[in-house]
């Protein structure tokens, strides 16, 4: 009797059990596309874009000191640190161009430029697998040197070029601004004198 009694509220619990996990389940994966969207909307914004620009240009000044004078002063570094810092020069190079291509700013031959340098890396960094805790050969120096100077300066001048677009951008909402203000304000005039005025 008792047994009977408890296997239907069982069932039941598991039965709404389970029915809240599935819309638990459901409500995270529509939570999770929802948030996504609102991401790509996010990143895509003309004020992030920007705000990439202005990092860009701001890392390039790091990017810049990072680069050691001559390759006797990085053949003091270990392979694995020369390896990571030519690499980070070719990616904010490559991040640069593409900030630049997203402004719709005019990049001429740096993607191709990016292209060469990301492929010169690759086979410098083959070179500095060779011996991962030894001394770092000087013709590995010198090529890594130039790798992140070439990296460097596509790096420079992506971000001058999307500065540019960017601040013509910016001219042209600024001016439109104006104009429309002008033209409400002057609405406005036109509708305060064709409105009745009391006898006085």
């Amino acid at each position: 009797m008792i047994a009977s009694i408890w296997v239907p509220v069982l069932a039941g619990m598991v039965l709404v059990l389970g029915l809240l996990m599935a819309g638990a389940a459901v409500g995270a994966f529509m939570l999770w596309r929802f948030g996504r969207r609102k991401w790509r909307a996010f990143r895509s914004h003309a004020a992030v874009v920007g705000a990439l620009s202005l990092w860009e240009a701001t890392a390039s000044g790091r990017a810049r000191r990072a680069v050691p004078a001559s390759a006797q002063d990085m053949r003091q570094w270990a392979p694995r640190r020369v390896r990571r810092e030519m690499w980070r020069a070719v990616d904010q190079a490559g991040a640069a161009v593409r900030t630049a291509t997203d402004l719709d700013a005019p990049t001429a031959e740096l993607p191709s430029l990016c292209r060469r340098l990301h492929a010169a890396a690759v086979d410098l960094d083959r070179v500095l697998r060779i011996e991962p805790d030894g001394a770092v050969p000087p013709g590995a120096c010198s090529q890594a040197i130039e790798v992140m100077r070439a990296a460097s300066d596509v790096q420079q001048a992506a971000v001058a070029s999307a500065s540019d677009a960017n601040g013509q951008r910016v001219h042209d909402l600024t001016r439109d601004a104006v104009q429309e203000i002008q033209l409400l304000d002057a609405g406005l005039a036109s509708a305060r004198a064709a409105l009745p005025h009391p006898p006085r």
